[in-house]
C-alpha cells in the first residue's frame, strides 16, 4: 500500500484539529470503506502504538461502512503503522499438503482376478480323458508338497495357491481374500496389492515348508488371503493412500513409538482374524502354519512398501498395470514350468 498523504501546514495542524479518514490515506480515495471488523483491527493496531483515533459509522450514501478517523497531526504515523502491521503479518505462500482420500485402485481388477481363480478351479476340477487330464493330476503336480519343494520343484509355491479342495473352499477364499485385496488396492493400487498378495502367498508356503518339514502338503489360496491381510496391516501406519506421512518428524525414538502406536490396531485386527479363521474347524484340514506365515510375510512386505511409498510415492497408472499383469502371470508361469519340468 502507498500513502497519499496531504501535508497541511504546522499552524493548521496545531490550531485546527481536523479529523480525516485513515482509509483514504492508506488505500486511496477509490477504495471501499472498511468493514466493522477491519475498523476494529485498525483501531487495535493504532491503540497499541498510542496513536489517537476514532471509529465512526459512515452514512449509507458513503457505503454504509466504517471509518478510522485520525488527526492530521498523526496522519503520516498512522499510515506507517498500518502499513507495517500488514507487512509483518503478510501470510507466507505455502503449499498445502492435503491428503487425497480417493481410492487408488478400483474394484473391477480385484473381481477380475478372483474370477480367473474361480474359473481355473471350474476347469481343472473336471476330467478330460481324451487329454489325459484329471483333477488329482493337477493336485499331484501343483500342491505345496514340502518334500518336492525342498527338492527343487519351486513352482509348487505358487501353483498351490490356485488349487482348492471343493467349491466352498474356493468360494470362501474368493470372498474373504477379495475383501482384503480390494482394501489394499484402494490404498496401493490394484497392481501392487495383487503382486504383494501373490508374493506373500509364495513366501508363506516357503516358510511353512521349511518349518513343517518334508511330510507336509497343502493347497489353497488362503495363504495369500492372510498375506493380503498382512499387507493391509503393514501399510496402515504409513497412511498410504490417505496422505503419505511416513514416520513423521522428531527423533527416531518418537518416530518408532508413533509407528508402533499406529500399527497396534491393524496388527491386532490381523491377529484376531488369524485366530478366528486361521485355525479352521478343528478337524485338521486347515493349515494354520501357512496362514501364520502368509500373514507374517504380508506384514513385512506391507511395511517395506509403506516406507518406500512415503519416500518415492505410489506407482503411476502405467506401472500399476504392469504390476497387475505380473501378478496374474505368476501362476500361469508357474504352471507352465510345472508341465514342462
Amino acid at each position: 500500500m502507498h500513502a497519499r498523504t496531504v501535508h497541511p501546514g504546522f499552524f493548521r495542524r496545531v490550531l485546527r484539529h481536523a479529523w480525516i479518514d485513515l482509509a483514504l490515506l492508506a488505500r486511496g480515495e477509490e477504495a471501499p470503506p472498511l468493514s466493522r471488523r477491519e475498523a476494529q483491527l485498525w483501531g487495535l493496531v493504532l491503540s497499541s502504538r498510542h496513536v489517537p483515533h476514532r471509529l465512526r459509522r459512515l452514512p449509507a450514501e458513503r457505503g454504509d461502512g466504517w471509518a478510522v478517523m485520525v488527526q492530521e497531526w498523526y496522519a503520516d504515523r498512522a499510515v506507517e503503522e498500518i502499513e507495517l502491521y500488514f507487512e509483518e503479518n503478510r501470510p507466507e505462500p505455502t503449499e498445502a499438503d492435503v491428503p487425497d482420500l480417493r481410492p487408488v485402485g478400483g474394484l473391477e481388477p480385484t473381481l477380475f482376478g478372483l474370477a480367473l481363480f474361480v474359473l481355473f478351479y471350474w476347469a481343472y476340477s473336471r476330467t478330460y480323458p481324451n487329454l489325459g487330464l484329471y483333477p488329482d493330476l493337477w493336485v499331484r503336480l501343483g500342491s505345496a508338497d514340502a518334500g518336492a519343494i525342498l527338492s527343487g520343484q519351486w513352482w509348487r509355491l505358487c501353483t498351490a495357491l490356485t488349487l482348492h479342495a471343493d467349491g466352498p473352499h474356493v468360494a470362501g477364499n474368493a470372498v474373504i481374500g477379495g475383501v482384503f485385496i480390494w482394501l489394499a488396492a484402494r490404498r496401493l493400487g490394484s497392481g501392487a496389492a495383487w503382486l504383494l498378495t501373490m508374493v506373500s502367498g509364495v513366501l508363506g508356503n516357503l516358510f511353512n515348508s521349511l518349518v513343517l518339514g518334508v511330510h507336509h502338503d497343502a493347497i489353497g489360496f488362503s495363504t495369500a488371503t492372510f498375506g493380503a491381510a498382512g499387507v493391509l496391516a503393514g501399510i496402515t501406519p504409513f497412511g498410504v493412500g490417505g496422505g503419505l506421512h511416513g514416520l513423521g518428524n522428531g527423533s527416531w525414538l518418537r518416530r518408532f513409538l508413533r509407528f508402533t502406536r499406529t500399527a497396534l490396531i491393524p496388527f491386532g485386527a490381523g491377529l484376531g482374524l488369524l485366530a478366528m479363521l486361521g485355525a479352521g474347524n478343528g478337524e485338521g484340514n486347515t493349515d494354520l502354519g501357512a496362514h501364520l506365515f502368509g500373514f507374517a510375510s504380508g506384514l513385512g512386505l506391507g511395511a517395506l512398501t509403506g516406507l518406500a511409498a512415503t519416500r518415492r510415492g505410489l506407482p503411476d497408472k502405467g506401472a500399476d498395470s504392469r504390476l497387475y499383469a505380473a501378478a496374474l502371470l505368476m501362476p500361469v508361469a508357474a504352471w507352465v514350468w510345472a508341465w514342462l519340468a
